[in-house]
């Protein structure tokens, strides 16, 4: 996948980083020209204001303006490409603000999937020293004459750090980010940078099987309209298609099985009334943790027969405690 593609999610990416600022107060600039294509900044973060603080611990290192030199996961870091950077930097001061007399409110970033080991080892050579920064896979660099910060994306060990780089990550870690990226998108679908991002995932094919299955599981659990927009989002795309197409069926097998559960329950809160003269206090709420259709026939069946009301509070309760008994979860713990 040519570079240039990569491009738009990385902007996403960054904006997503800086999504905690106040409205209007910082930018996000995805490309500026300064002469010939091979010196543009890829993207330019400006921050309308000192006092204001991000969270996210790459864009905690931020100043007013903050370039990026980034590497889409195919490409690599090397050495040449950090002195391209100075030029960079030097250049957009130079054109853009050249009534700045420190560079102390510019600072640069460089961005890869793996670790750039050529070039930190050049700048080992040179004398700079790289210290730890704000997290794992975060390094800063002194003696460059103003702030640089090295991020390897792979080396982000929390996925709630470093979701929106999904589609960069190249190591294990690439579950658990894409994981929390697709989990956000789906509490917050009106977020278009999570959309591009979430497309972006899985227009490339870079969602291994095992994220879509615990997405999907996770689907199960939400409410129809959330369920809805994640059938709309797969179904944009052939590949994902098909598990869109599972949700679906999923869903009508789920309504089906519940309008049968309730059918059964009203049949056996209508008896009682009939009966006794009103369902017993807490009956419905009661009936409500049964979800094993057959289990509930089966309780319909012998409610029937009864002879007393007691008889019948007493038969509920029983089954209500089968149903605790087998659910799935706790099968899986008796195995354990």
């Amino acid at each position: 996948m040519p570079r240039k593609q990569w491009h738009p999610a990385f902007v996403a990416a960054i904006r997503e980083i800086v999504k905690d600022a106040p409205p209007e107060q910082v930018e996000v600039i995805p490309e500026v020209a300064l002469s010939s294509k091979p010196l543009d900044v890829d993207v330019l973060v400006v921050k309308k204001s000192a006092e204001v603080k991000l969270t996210h611990p790459i864009a905690r290192f931020f100043r007013s303006y903050n370039l990026f030199e980034y590497k889409s996961p195919r490409d690599y870091l090397e050495p040449n490409d950090y002195d391209k950077g100075l030029a960079v930097t030097f250049l957009y001061k130079a054109l853009k603000h050249p009534g700045l007399l420190l560079l102390d409110d510019i600072t640069l970033s460089f961005v890869s999937s793996r670790r750039p080991g050529t070039m930190l080892k050049m700048l080992a050579d040179r004398g700079l020293q790289i210290k730890k920064g704000a997290a794992p896979g975060i390094h800063a660099l002194e003696g460059a004459g103003f702030p640089v910060q090295i991020v390897t994306l792979n080396e982000l060990t929390d996925p709630n750090m470093s979701y929106m780089f999904a589609a960069f990550l190249t190591s294990k870690r690439k579950t658990g980010a894409a994981f929390a990226m697709l989990t956000r998108y789906l509490e917050n679908p009106a977020n278009q940078d999570l959309k591009q991002l979430a497309d972006f995932l899985l227009e490339n094919e870079l969602v291994e099987p095992v994220v879509t299955e615990e997405v999907l599981n996770m689907a199960q659990r939400m409410p129809a309209k959330k369920r809805e927009q994640l059938l709309a989002l797969f179904n944009k795309h052939p590949v994902s298609r098909e598990w869109g197409e599972r949700i679906r069926i999923d869903s009508k097998l789920e309504g089906k099985l519940e309008g049968k559960l309730e059918e059964t329950r009203a049949a056996i809160l209508d008896y009682l009334d009939s009966r006794f003269g009103q369902p017993p206090a807490g009956s419905a709420g009661t009936l409500e943790s049964v979800t094993d259709l057959e289990l509930l026939k089966k309780l319909r069946r012998e409610i029937f027969k009864a002879d007393s009301l007691q008889q019948c509070l007493d038969l509920i309760a029983q089954a209500t405690t089968r149903a605790v008994k087998t659910k799935p979860e706790d099968r899986r713990d008796n195995e354990d």
